[in-house]
């Protein structure tokens, strides 16, 4: 399954469409889909919802996607490989491809694909990402 950021005014009015109407309840795909829409719109108060701010490695990401979402455009598109559910705790291989093209310099870019072991469960009744690994994925694009 892919999962890809919004690219067009089309595709934001029929979201938030869906958004008005009544909401289908959160999943951990919801929550990727979400991370994902809002790493790709440079989002970065959406895209930290999705992690467990007590989570291992939290205050690394949270530096790498404020530096990334303020010095590049972003596009991510998440593939779920596998989905293991046991006792509420979902441990999820993605496929995940994050490009970053930096906005002082639109010839200087990286393509990101990487296979990624995410962990996600609810906490508070929202599915939050509690391991991720390789974090590395954010590190943000170096300016030469």
């Amino acid at each position: 399954m892919r999962i890809t950021g919004p690219s067009s005014a089309v595709l934001l009015a029929a979201l938030a469409f869906v958004a008005s109407a009544a909401k289908a309840p959160e999943t951990p795909i919801s929550v990727l889909s979400d991370l994902s829409g809002a790493l790709s719109n440079n989002n970065i108060a959406v895209a930290l919802t999705a992690f467990d701010s007590k989570m291992p490695g939290y205050g690394t990401i949270e530096q790498n996607l404020e530096a990334i979402t303020a010095q590049d455009d972003v596009t991510s598109a998440i593939d779920v490989v596998t989905d293991e559910e046991s006792a509420g705790v979902h441990k999820l291989d993605l496929d995940w491809l994050l490009q970053l093209t930096a906005r002082a310099d639109t010839n200087q870019a990286d393509r990101r694909r990487v296979r990624v072991q995410v962990e996600m469960r609810q906490i508070k009744g929202k599915w939050k990402i509690t391991a991720l690994e390789p974090v590395s994925i954010f590190n943000p694009l170096r300016v030469k």
